[in-house]
């Protein structure tokens, strides 16, 4: 972090007294001198590929079936297990309550790491930003019901986990949430839980649409929208942290003006003596 003066700015644990952003770096270069983006022939060649590829997909990939309703693979895919849910009430108990546990576990446990060991705003201005976005999303378009659509209370409560019908659908909150835990436990360097999170999102996956309460197209918007969310978080990190600290300095000014302001009053009302 570049600074004007020869003061330095420390961002873990140090006051900041000013912020500054870095350098500007040529963006035009790489940071890997040699690679065979340098070499102009393979450029061309990209340039070339590029026109033929986009051609290809926009014939083949893109289709232009007439659909009723909506059409929805993964769906499809796991009728048999929805059905099964439909017909043993005890098996959809159990998966659900197995996908909530996961998911107060994970609550818990990252909420209380940061408690104890971080010292930044990383993890909650990632898991702001992610259900304000997904807030917005869900109320300004708005999707029919799944016809298998099952998620009834199992009668064991959960923290962060709620049951019945609701249009809570793009994008996946129980996906992208374990995706952002994974993310800040590779982070901080425990990687055997960022890999058990991420295990655990795969399961979450296949809960959400199997029960039908998400679509197939949710998932894959939920891993997307955390890992964006959490990287732009991590580019922003100390000017967050900046910002938080000029408006605790801010709060913690007034609050000190109000009871001086107080004491002086206090001051003023005492009965002088006789």
């Amino acid at each position: 972090m570049a600074t004007k003066s020869d003061e330095a700015v420390h961002y873990n644990g140090e006051d900041l007294k000013s912020f500054y952003f870095p350098n500007k770096f040529d963006h035009r270069q790489s940071a890997v001198p040699g690679n065979p983006c340098y070499n102009f022939r393979f450029r061309i060649f990209i340039f070339f590929t590029y026109i033929v590829v986009t051609q290809l997909g926009e014939i083949f990939g893109t289709p232009s079936d007439n659909i009723n309703g909506i059409w929805d693979w993964g769906h499809l895919l796991t009728t048999p297990v929805n059905q099964l849910y439909q017909e043993h009430r005890w098996f959809s108990a159990m998966m659900q309550i197995s996908s909530a546990l996961i998911l107060d576990f994970a609550f818990f446990y990252v909420s209380l790491y940061w408690v104890l060991y971080e010292r930044n705003f990383r993890l909650f201005a990632v898991l702001i930003l992610f259900y304000a976005i997904r807030a917005i999303h869900l109320n300004i378009f708005k999707l029919e019901y799944s016809p298998n659509y099952y998620w009834e209370d199992p009668l064991v409560p959960s923290l962060v986990v709620k049951y019945g019908k609701y249009s809570d659908f793009f994008y996946s909150g129980h996906v992208g949430f374990l995706t952002i835990c994974a993310l800040e436990m590779r982070k901080v360097g425990k990687r055997y839980m960022a890999l058990f999170f991420f295990i655990c999102s795969i399961f979450q996956a296949f809960i959400v649409i199997s029960f039908a309460i998400h679509y197939t197209i949710d998932v894959p918007g939920g891993y997307i929208f955390s890992h964006y969310f959490f990287n732009m978080v991590c580019y922003w990190e100390a000017k967050i942290d900046f910002i938080l600290k000029r408006i605790a300095n801010c709060c913690s000014r007034t609050n000190k003006t109000i009871r001086i302001a107080y004491e002086n009053d206090t001051e003023k009302q005492q009965p002088t003596a006789i």
